[in-house]
């Protein structure tokens, strides 16, 4: 009995223990954040700018950018943003701040806006193609009330807090979700290849780290959590960073809010590997479908075939370069193209061999080798030994596999 006590006892003060701990938890001191971003309520613009130092168009549009450093509208009318694309990498010069993942967010744009083709420089505004740089125009402003956004940045992590205005919940189709980019400013890069080669290149608002945040509903607010981080692809001179909230569903931020980081939050930013290989992009069938076409779905996801002398490119003597119509990676390039008489586009080599992947393809009583997008894994075509020098090798590739990115066309909206 009196052991029986004992262990009575002890199970109680345990409990006693933890309901104190609990207690303390929830009244404790919270600890203070490193640096508080706010913006609001009045509507910030974010303005993105798709850029590359493969592209010997983005230079004057960068410098124009750059001038948004010491504009008295930055931070508080207008939030940049930066992202370098990688589809013009294969010209001679490696960006290393573009991401294929940049490169698939603007292919995505102009998906939304029923466009065909992505060129450099782009801009966006709020979610929409803005070609006023090109014309000379000033930055439209906005003078609704969207509600105040906050980012609260502690030692590793940050917190984001968006308070929506009355009426708001009108605009809100089910859950919104933040995004946090860490930018890199006052960036010089010496160019030694490309079309830009022997330049000196200025950057600012370059993305280092894009996050994406989940928020939930907090009585009249939505909040959540992420990482504080950021690439260690170069040194920047300052550091900025910029945070908005899109609604479900939706490519228009409702809000967007911004600043330059202080030496403490620079500090307790976590870093990682300066170039990560992007993995496989795995997408239900039900994503592939709204995003494809019929004939691409039917092409690339469905290993079907376009009829000979039917596509959009096997004619097409353009330069530029061919990416895949469901990720954006870069595949083959207009110089490796020629006339093979099939009446499907055909090329003597990839881009990169690590951009393709070939299977053995047994269907309709043949024996082939199918080529694969490496990214995404969608169907482009096939691969024959009867091609010319210096490989030997036909890429038979359907058009509708593939999406032209035209050189000549880069930064010329009059050529989109």
């Amino acid at each position: 009995m009196e052991r029986n006590n004992v262990k009575r006892a002890a199970v109680v003060a345990a409990l006693a223990g933890i309901v104190a701990a609990a207690a303390w938890a929830q009244t404790a001191p919270k600890p203070a954040p490193i640096q508080t971003i706010a913006g609001g309520p009045a509507r910030a613009s974010l303005l993105e700018l798709y850029t590359s130092e493969g592209c010997s168009s983005c230079p004057p549009a960068e410098a124009w950018f750059s001038k948004l450093a010491t504009d008295a509208r930055l931070w508080k009318d207008v939030v940049p943003v930066a992202f370098h694309v990688d589809y013009w990498d294969y010209l001679g010069w490696v960006d290393v701040f573009a991401r294929p993942e940049f490169s698939e967010r603007q292919r995505d744009y102009a998906a939304a806006w029923k466009s065909d083709r992505v060129y450099t420089p782009g801009f966006v505004l709020n979610g929409s193609e803005w070609r006023g740089w090109f014309d000379g125009k000033p930055l439209p402003s906005s003078s609704a009330e969207m509600g105040t956004l906050t980012l609260d940045v502690f030692a590793g992590s940050t917190a984001i807090r968006f308070a929506f205005p009355s009426g708001a919940r009108k605009i809100m189709h089910g859950r919104p979700e933040a995004y946090v980019a860490v930018l890199g400013g006052a960036l010089s890069r010496d160019v030694k290849a490309g079309e830009n080669k022997g330049k000196k290149l200025l950057h600012d608002f370059v993305v280092m780290d894009l996050q994406r945040v989940p928020l939930k509903e907090a009585g009249e607010a939505w909040t959540g959590t992420g990482t504080w981080r950021a690439a260690t692809s170069d040194t920047p001179g300052r550091y900025a960073v910029a945070v908005w909230v899109v609604p479900e569903g939706s490519r228009e931020p409702l809000q967007a809010a911004g600043g330059w980081l202080t030496t403490t939050a620079v500090a307790a930013l976590q870093r990682k590997d300066e170039r990560t290989t992007m993995s496989k992009i795995n997408k239900t069938e039900k994503e592939w479908k709204e995003i494809l076409s019929p004939d691409a779905y039917r092409v690339a996801r469905e290993k079907g075939t376009e009829p000979a002398f039917t596509g959009s490119y096997w004619n097409n003597h353009d330069a530029g370069v061919y990416v895949c119509v469901a990720c954006g990676q870069p595949l083959f390039a207009s110089d490796t193209k020629f006339d093979s008489g099939t009446g499907w586009p055909s090329f003597y080599e990839p881009v990169d061999q690590r951009n393709v992947e070939m299977e053995g393809d047994g269907s309709h009583g043949m024996q082939r080798t199918e080529v694969l997008c490496s990214r995404c894994e969608s169907h482009l075509g096939h691969v024959f030994d009867d091609g010319p020098r210096p490989t030997g090798l036909r890429y038979c590739i359907n058009s509708v596999s593939l999406k032209f990115v035209p050189k000549d066309a880069k930064g010329d909206p009059s050529k989109k």
